[in-house]
């Protein structure tokens, strides 16, 4: 009987969750710039941070089960070149999620003039957009890994004699 709890398969359980935090982060964060003289909606750039953070700390995740998927994904790959390509810019997205939330956040707690605040928070936007950006092509990699080459999914025997008890 296949089972769900294959290591390979922790990857995409934990996976989903980042991008979705760090997508709707990015843009909450986005909007909370954008509009932060109303104050009604002064809520976005925490709410933004808060999301941005528990992202990045579940993309650091991602990256640990994505190395241990590796190991016994990649056997069974036509073309491993793929594998390599996703790691690299998912440690990419990480490195520029990671810096630029941490540049936040030290933007919050000090004291600087107003221009180099503003060039920071432009610096810190740009990233978030890259970053962004980037997921979205390290998840089309993740994808062509699944769909074109069935990386992580059970083959069944031709008799189906797998699913039997």
């Amino acid at each position: 009987m296949p089972t769900l709890w294959r290591i390979e398969v922790l990857h995409p359980m934990v996976v989903h969750f980042p991008i979705a935090l760090l997508a709707t982060g990015t843009l909450a964060w986005l909007v909370g710039r954008c509009v932060s003289e109303h104050g009604s909606w002064s809520f976005f750039v925490p709410a933004g941070r808060l999301a941005l953070a528990a992202g990045t700390i579940g993309l650091w995740g991602a990256v640990y089960t994505g190395d241990l998927a590796d190991a016994e994904v990649v056997r069974s790959l036509c073309d491993p070149t793929v594998v390599e390509r996703h790691e690299e810019w998912a440690y990419w997205v990480g490195y520029l999620f990671t810096g630029a939330l941490s540049v936040d956040i030290g933007l919050a707690h000090i004291e600087i003039s107003d221009f180099s605040r503003r060039l920071a928070s432009i610096l810190v936007a740009i990233a978030f957009v890259t970053g962004s950006g980037l997921l979205v092509y390290v998840g089309h990699l993740g994808a062509k890994l699944v769909y074109e080459q069935g990386a992580a999914v059970h083959h069944p025997s031709e008799d189906c004699e797998s699913f039997v008890d």
